[in-house]
């Protein structure tokens, strides 16, 4: 310790002098500036998400319902918009085409029995307002069997989503409607209307919910994408077939998680539609599908882009994102025609 205090002694008797000859400036110092110093390290940037959802745990619901609702859907909602936020950016660039769904042609326009038309009106009328309607054939003096069917066929591509709790069903000579709970069908009937309406503003929520909550200020296409992943994270595709016949599958899809085909599309059908974006539900024939399969095609300025959400659907969804495998869901006209894709029927 005294050796230590000596050579700091003579330093400082050095500096004095060697400063006296202008050789060494001496300043001032603060204790301070002694210590250690870190050398710089440049702060790193933060990247911000450029999808963002936000959910508040002290919410307040509308009704049970909405609650219900939220608590099932939002966590694939979340999942969804982590993963917009993870993939790179589409490599395919489109301009989605927006659309007025009371524009479209129905096929009540190519009725031409005006007693079909009068049938067809009241299917529609008493369907949404959940009452009965009925039709015996002392009420027509024609074939009321070719009358009856030819409007209900009609309804059924006009609102398809009256299929979601109600049909047509004939009994003898008679033609009348058979109410059914949400994800069954026409031969399970229900007649207790207020759980069948319950069930039925499930689905609404959670597709209201869906929709609330996306991201703001998305193009076209960044909906689409959105509508997809949500849809992917929520369901399963139904490998024991047992959604099979439903008449409205969008419910299964949405609400209980397990569809086929057709509840992938038509659930992405009607987010589309909800959100003004020219969507069409299609049916046909792919390659290497047994029997019917379901899809949908986006209209877009540059022309039509097919989207096979159920084929896109893998566990390895978000990995095949980030390496640019987009197959079956943004197919040009080209691709579609390569991998053989058959319309029969479109709506």
């Amino acid at each position: 310790m005294k050796r230590k205090i000596i050579y700091l002694t003579a330093l400082f008797a050095l500096c004095m002098i060697l400063s006296s000859c202008g050789l060494v400036k001496i300043t001032s110092v603060n204790s301070s500036d002694l210590s250690p110093q870190p050398s710089a390290i440049p702060t790193p940037e933060i990247k911000q998400d450029r999808y963002t959802v936000s959910f508040d745990k002290d919410e307040i619901f509308l009704d049970e319902i909405y609650r219900r609702a939220a608590e099932h859907i939002d966590p694939y909602i979340e999942q969804a918009v982590k993963l917009m936020n993870s993939v790179r950016e589409d490599r395919i660039s489109f301009k989605v085409i927006d659309y007025d769904y009371s524009k479209r042609p129905k096929a009540r326009d190519t009725i031409k029995n005006n007693l079909s038309l009068k049938v067809y009106d009241e299917m529609v009328e008493k369907a949404y307002s959940f009452e009965d309607y009925c039709f015996d054939s002392n009420s027509f003096s024609d074939d009321l069997f070719n009358i009856a069917v030819t409007a209900n066929d009609a309804v059924r591509l006009d609102y398809p989503y009256l299929l979601l709790y109600c049909d047509m069903k004939i009994s003898g000579n008679k033609y009348h409607s058979s109410y059914y709970l949400p994800g069954d069908w026409i031969n399970k009937s229900c007649s207790d209307k207020e759980l069948i309406k319950s069930q039925v503003r499930l689905y609404d929520c959670i597709v209201e919910r869906i929709l609330n909550k996306m991201p703001e200020n998305l193009t076209n296409q960044e909906k689409i994408r959105y509508f997809v992943f949500v849809i992917s994270a929520a369901v399963s595709y139904d490998t024991e077939y047992e959604t099979y016949g439903n008449n409205y599958q969008a419910y299964d899809a949405l609400v209980n998680g397990k569809a086929l085909c057709e509840g992938y599309s038509l659930a992405f059908y009607y987010l589309c539609q909800q959100s003004g974006i020219s969507c069409w539900y299609c049916l046909g024939e792919a390659p290497y599908e047994l029997g019917y399969h379901a899809w949908n095609m986006v209209e877009t300025e540059e022309g039509p882009i097919y989207i096979d959400i159920t084929w896109y659907d893998t566990e390895d969804l978000g990995e095949n994102y980030r390496n640019g495998k987009t197959t079956y869901l943004f197919m040009s006209q080209e691709d579609y025609d390569y991998y053989g894709y058959i319309e029969k029927s479109k709506r």
